[in-house]
């Protein structure tokens, strides 16, 4: 805890090598991939206090179409570097990165079959009182209800992750594919956090679901006691995803991949007690993400951001500290 705030990374990852191996298999047997990866991630790991704070400003301040389409074409080195990142930072490593950023619990979303919300599970037991998990489900599962209700009845997650670009899932099936898990988390008072905006994987076989942000509002509508939280502000389709949230007060936003003004943006149109802190660690940088959102908030807001909101959507409640005491927890904006 840092500043006083009791702080909770509503985004983060883990992956198990089990599951790794499943990824992308096509590119990842492509020639130029197994001939370039070594050496990429031997200069990646050397590189990446650097490379971190060049991704970081790029993917803050240029997302727009050409940018995303130049990114695309850099496929499968962007696919090397996300399956290094996954096997540099363990459950462990999560942990000290926490600790070292003033963070004192962490959301871990499976994204089926990318990660395994079962061996995510098992990983973070030593830490169940820091890490809650987000349980995901396969396209091709025939009982997706089943499948998450095996994980909700033991009290071993804290909500539904849908990922329709890793999921494979076209625009037009998301909703009718996705009724079911929506009524199931409806049924259990679960929040769906759902991943909005375009990943520039063009160069990719293995991800190639949808990006229109336009594609979640039946779901939303049909369902307006679920609590859908809409990941990244839709990164550069942050616009389409605030008018698509005041239109429905089911909705919530996260923060992570988002500059400051954009924060600053969400909080103004749908106020403080819809925006959830993220990072989407460690795909991007906890301290980074951190820093965007204490320059865009003021003290008030950034207690209901980094804290109040997640706690209640967690029911955090009775976890060392209260959201009373949070609220009346004296901030600075450092």
């Amino acid at each position: 805890m840092k500043s006083g705030i009791y702080t909770v990374d509503f985004h983060t990852h883990l992956q198990d090598g089990d599951t790794q191996l499943k990824c992308c298999a096509e590119d990842r047997s492509h020639k130029f991939f197994k001939t370039i990866q070594p050496f990429f991630d031997q200069l990646a790991a050397k590189s990446e206090p650097l490379h971190d704070q060049v991704v970081s400003f790029v993917a803050l301040n240029h997302r727009d179409r050409l940018s995303r389409y130049l990114y695309s074409r850099l496929g499968k080195l962007g696919l090397m570097e996300v399956l290094r990142l996954f096997n540099t930072y363990n459950v462990e490593e999560l942990v000290r990165r926490m600790d070292k950023n003033g963070v004192d619990h962490a959301v871990i979303h499976s994204i089926e079959p990318l990660t395994s919300t079962a061996n995510i599970i098992e990983m973070i037991q030593p830490y169940n009182e820091r890490l809650s998990v987000f349980a995901s489900v396969e396209k091709e599962n025939p009982d997706p209800v089943g499948y998450l209700k095996q994980f909700i009845d033991a009290g071993t997650v804290s909500g539904i992750k849908i990922h329709p670009i890793v999921g494979r899932y076209a625009c037009g099936e998301l909703p009718y594919r996705m009724r079911s898990v929506a009524a199931l988390a409806s049924e259990a008072d679960l929040p769906i956090l759902i991943h909005t905006g375009h990943i520039p994987t063009e160069a990719l076989s293995g991800l190639d679901g949808c990006t229109e942000v336009e594609a979640l509002e039946p779901l939303i509508k049909e369902f307006p006691r679920v609590r859908f939280i809409l990941a990244h502000i839709g990164w550069e389709s942050w616009r389409k995803v605030l008018s698509l949230c005041e239109r429905y007060e089911n909705t919530y936003v996260e923060t992570s991949w988002q500059p400051a003004r954009v924060i600053r943006r969400a909080v103004d149109r749908l106020g403080s007690s819809r925006v959830l802190f993220g990072s989407d660690f460690p795909l991007f940088k906890q301290s980074i993400a951190v820093k965007q959102l204490k320059s865009a908030l003021t003290d008030k807001e950034l207690v209901e951001v980094f804290s109040v909101n997640a706690m209640r959507m967690l029911n955090l409640k009775e976890k060392e500290l209260s959201i009373d005491e949070v609220e009346a927890t004296p901030t600075s904006r450092g």
